[in-house]
């Protein structure tokens, strides 16, 4: 496996440290930028650095700067003067930026300042434009932006955000928050006008559509008031003995990170109490980025010994990946797979992309079978395959047995709403599927997967009267049937026949599941 190119490099920072006086250390409570201005003729930063924590004799704030991608600058900094203030207990560092060699495509820059070997002590500084500064607020654990520049906020060290410059970065519907660390603790006040926030951290990205938050409902289990409430995102790495474990399944299900291994959570907290919210009824988009490269690459959900492939699109440098639950997520690389049996077969690339993603399996000695009728069963668990779907609680179907291995795929789908049996308490696991009762299928997972078709009952009509055998069709599954012909998900089985009780072939199943995950934007 190659080594991902880096495509985005940052130099390192040459410094300037003077030693200082030893003083008692003091708590920390307060620290910041001040004073802060920028010469646009000379490209000279200058300011002064303060908090009330003293370090340590010979230990000065290190000042960083960053340009407009995040990248660290290789520009000099000098630390030149120290003093503490006794009637405030502030500790006072002047220093000078020269940033005189980078021009307007830099800009803005971002000043940081933080103390070696403390990197817990990371403080957001100034956003620095052409001749102007533009210093954010600081006090108590200080260091967020409040004043968001194209509704991006960076949240304090310990992950808190400003509630007024999230509510701002809102207006437009849409807010970035992003965090140095594991955590994002956005207040819930700011929430309230609805839009998405998207988490940004070094992992990857979590997009939240605050409409699938109930603060209220969340506030009173709580007890508190919507003021006094946070909602919390982790996205965190696994480590040690849970990272060690992940990395043993994801090769039992044939496969190899590429990403880091992330349990993204969502909590409502108020003081010591917490709601972890777990479930969505939407398609919750989150990313990872990569950290080599593959040919066939997969989002999967990881819990316990077991891998689960997630809806997933690759890019150049991550992969946007789809869920409606929280989990354990890793971009793995999955050993390629082909079937012998698929030689000039019409169907061969799309069952081949749909095996490479753990969707499909083969039937046995390296054959797929692709004429083969496919059972009501495996269509689907293809499906939910396909969603990332995961049930919560057991099929309630007199035919579906527990131990049976589609007991949790068939779960899955009936409490979805792709499947809903026959009317008599039965699913008919193994009984041949038909071409109307897959296409019912497949537009309900589409719905669910947030597209949907309205047809009203003359349009319906006419897209089913240039069939001769639309007579055939089910009433139950006119409308389902014709709304997966205007998708393109089914195409007739000549030019004026449907076949709708024929029965489905494995090739015809895959197929029709690649089309649904593209129409919805999940491939």
């Amino acid at each position: 496996m190659k080594a991902l190119i880096q495509r985005k490099t940052a130099a390192l920072v040459a410094f300037f440290m003077i030693a200082s006086m030893l003083f008692p250390i003091a708590a920390f409570a307060a620290k910041g930028f001040m004073n802060l201005t920028h010469n646009a003729i000379t490209g000279k930063v200058t300011g002064t650095v303060y908090t009330d924590t003293y370090h340590g004799e010979g230990v000065s704030p290190v000042i960083a700067v960053y340009d407009k991608d995040g990248n660290r600058l290789d520009t000099s900094v000098s630390v030149t003067y120290f003093y503490l203030d006794p009637s405030n207990g502030h500790y006072y560092y002047s220093f000078e930026v020269d940033a005189s060699t980078y021009g307007a495509t830099y800009f803005p820059l971002n000043l940081r300042y933080y103390y070696e070997g403390a990197a817990s002590s990371v403080y957001e500084g100034a956003y620095v434009y052409a001749g102007v500064v533009v210093p954010p607020i600081f006090g108590g654990i200080g260091g967020g932006d409040t004043n968001p520049t194209d509704g991006v906020v960076k949240a304090n060290p310990d992950g808190t955000v400003d509630a007024n410059a999230l509510k701002k970065a809102l207006e437009s519907g849409s807010a970035i928050v992003e965090i140095t660390g594991e955590v994002a603790k956005l207040p819930a006040s700011a929430l309230t006008v609805g839009g998405v926030v998207t988490i940004v951290s070094p992992l990857g990205s979590y997009e939240l559509p605050l409409d699938e938050l109930d603060l209220e409902a969340l506030a009173e289990e709580l007890g508190v008031s919507i003021d006094d409430l946070w909602i919390v995102v982790t996205i965190a790495e696994l480590e040690g003995a849970a990272k060690a474990a992940a990395e043993a399944a994801i090769e039992s299900a044939g496969g190899e990170a590429v990403s880091a291994i992330v349990d993204f959570k969502l909590e409502a907290v108020a003081g010591d109490k917490s709601v972890e919210i777990n479930k969505f009824s939407k398609f919750v988009k989150r990313t990872l980025n990569l950290t080599d490269e593959g040919d066939n690459l997969v989002a999967v959900r990881i819990k316990g010994d077991t891998v689960n492939p997630i809806p997933t699109k690759v890019g150049e440098e991550d992969a946007a990946f789809f869920s409606n639950s929280n989990s354990v997520y890793a971009i793995i690389d999955v050993a390629p797979k082909s079937f012998s049996d698929l030689r000039n077969h019409w169907g061969v690339k799309d069952i081949h992309t749909l095996a490479n993603k753990l969707i499909v399996n083969g039937t046995g000695a390296g054959k797929f079978e692709p004429k083969r009728d496919v059972t009501r069963a495996e269509f689907a668990a293809m499906i939910v395959r396909a969603l990332g779907l995961q049930a919560s609680e057991a099929a309630n179907f007199s035919d579906v047995a527990s131990s049976a291995w589609y007991a949790d795929a068939v779960a899955a789908a009936a409490e979805y709403g792709i499947v809903k049996g026959d009317g008599t308490g039965k699913f008919r696991p193994t009984d041949k599927i038909s071409r109307q009762e897959m296409a019912a299928m497949v537009i309900r997972a589409q719905e669910l997967a947030g597209v949907e078709v309205v047809l009203s009952n003359a349009e319906v009509a006419a897209l089913l009267s240039g069939y001769k055998d639309a007579g055939q069709i089910g009433s139950w599954a006119r409308a389902e049937l014709a709304a997966a012909i205007e998708s393109g998900i089914v195409s007739g089985t000549s030019a004026n026949t449907v076949s709708p009780t024929a029965s489905a072939t494995r090739a015809e199943a895959a197929v029709m599941i690649i089309r649904v995950l593209s129409n919805v934007d999940f491939i």
